[in-house]
């Protein structure tokens, strides 16, 4: 028998406060598992898997796209689509190709190898692409960095707003958890590293997106 609503109404509660944060996310989580039957914990190991970016590459993101699970569909769809952005974004600033660090085949993906505008020509398109353009353009990497997180929180919790008891929401509070874990020791010198750890992250991740 599914035990959701017994997990949930017991989890602390967790706000996007990435100055103070007080949840111990390995101990949680470690907790979450332990109350979820062997179906369950593989969703749980699916998401985790896709939260470490050297793991994420086309194949990933097409077998993600499949699973029975709303929240791992729609929640990589969306760190697909802000990936692509952003790898077309940090291509055009350096005056490269973007193609090979696209994944994908769609009008999107074209717009964003091709169309010459300020915002790709993607705006009217993408809810959230507007707020995403301007986020690239924050000079303090650490806010920016900020900024992107808040931005991935908000779509976990946008995803779950019609949930209540379900694997959906016990999903959605684990990423939120994994997003304040990242932050808990974070400095301005970490920041600058997280920075060009992406960059690389970014170039190791799609280049093989011709799989």
């Amino acid at each position: 028998m599914k035990n959701y609503e017994f997990i949930i109404a017991g989890l602390p509660y967790i706000e996007p406060d990435f100055d103070n944060i007080s949840i111990d996310y390995d101990s949680q989580v470690s907790q979450i598992i332990s109350s979820l039957d062997d179906k369950d914990r593989r969703y749980v190991d699916w998401l985790r898997f896709g939260l470490e970016g050297n793991n994420l590459s086309p194949h990933f993101y097409r077998v993600i796209s499949k699973n029975k699970i709303k929240f791992l569909r729609q929640y990589f769809g969306f760190d697909l689509m802000l990936r692509n952005i952003q790898a077309a974004y940090i291509s055009r600033k350096r005056n490269v190709d973007p193609s090979q660090y696209l994944v994908g085949d769609n009008d999107i993906v074209e717009a964003l190898k091709k169309n010459k505008a300020p915002d790709f020509g993607i705006t009217s398109e993408i809810e959230f692409a507007g707020k995403l353009l301007q986020i690239f353009e924050m000079s303090d990497i650490l806010e920016r960095e900020k900024a992107l997180d808040l931005l991935r929180w908000e779509e976990a919790e946008k995803i779950c707003v019609f949930n209540y008891f379900d694997m959906d929401v016990i999903l959605s509070y684990i990423l939120r958890a994994f997003i304040l874990k990242r932050w808990r020791s974070m400095d301005k010198n970490q920041g600058e590293i997280l920075f060009r750890k992406y960059v690389e992250e970014m170039k190791n991740s799609y280049k093989n997106n011709i799989e």
